[in-house]
């Protein structure tokens, strides 16, 4: 079964798995767990999850994907209203993956008893600011695009909105304070699937529609 993380009352739920005669568990986890910083919120539901994975006497394989590239399509209302992205975290790199390849992985350790406890961590094959995102949209779609770092107090406000504090909290921490370095690129994708992962570029071309 593939698991992901943050349920309020994740030992129950393996339990009931457990019960269900499900084989295997892999669980979405994120980079920041390996931190183990619990007074980051996402990080402490990230902690929280394969704990109890571990716990569940399941055999189990966790994955820790960089960003993911479809966390672009939160833009498309403002491509659809003009040609500027704002957006917030404008010196915050990140090795971005697209989903599709996270897949993949979990295909594999859902598939083969040689992924039981492991603990990946992979990425995409390039760093990305949200300006070469932009830049490569531009391109994809044709379209004379820019952008503009949003301020942080702006970004904030939007944020809080729309999730929890201690949620925005955490993003802060990530990518503003930099507790979270999510821009090496690893090459521990190629060396499970053996073949390199999907670029920015591809992601987007698959994803035009979106943005139209």
């Amino acid at each position: 079964m593939f698991l992901l993380p943050g349920y309020a009352d994740m030992p129950g739920l393996l339990d009931l798995i457990a019960r269900s005669h499900v084989q295997r568990v892999v669980l979405l986890s994120g980079p920041s767990a390996g931190s183990g910083d619990l007074n980051n919120a996402v990080t402490a539901y990230l902690v929280a999850s394969e704990q109890a994975v571990r716990d569940s006497n399941l055999p189990f394989t966790i994955l820790r994907p960089s960003g993911f590239m479809s966390n672009t399509l939160q833009w498309a209302p403002q491509l659809a209203a003009g040609d500027t992205v704002r957006a917030p975290f404008a010196s915050a790199g990140v090795a971005m993956i697209d989903p599709a390849d996270i897949a993949s992985v979990a295909t594999l350790a859902l598939a083969d008893s040689r992924h039981e406890g492991h603990t990946y961590r992979f990425t995409g094959p390039h760093t990305l600011l949200p300006a070469d995102r932009v830049r490569v949209l531009a391109e994809v779609l044709g379209r004379p695009l820019r952008f503009e770092a949003q301020p942080d107090d702006e970004a904030r406000e939007e944020m809080t909105a729309i999730m929890p504090p201690q949620y925005v909290a955490a993003f802060f921490d990530f990518y503003a304070a930099g507790a979270l370095d999510d821009s090496a690129v690893l090459p521990t994708f190629e060396e499970l699937t053996g073949r390199p992962p999907r670029t920015f570029r591809q992601w987007a071309e698959t994803h035009r529609d979106a943005f139209a």
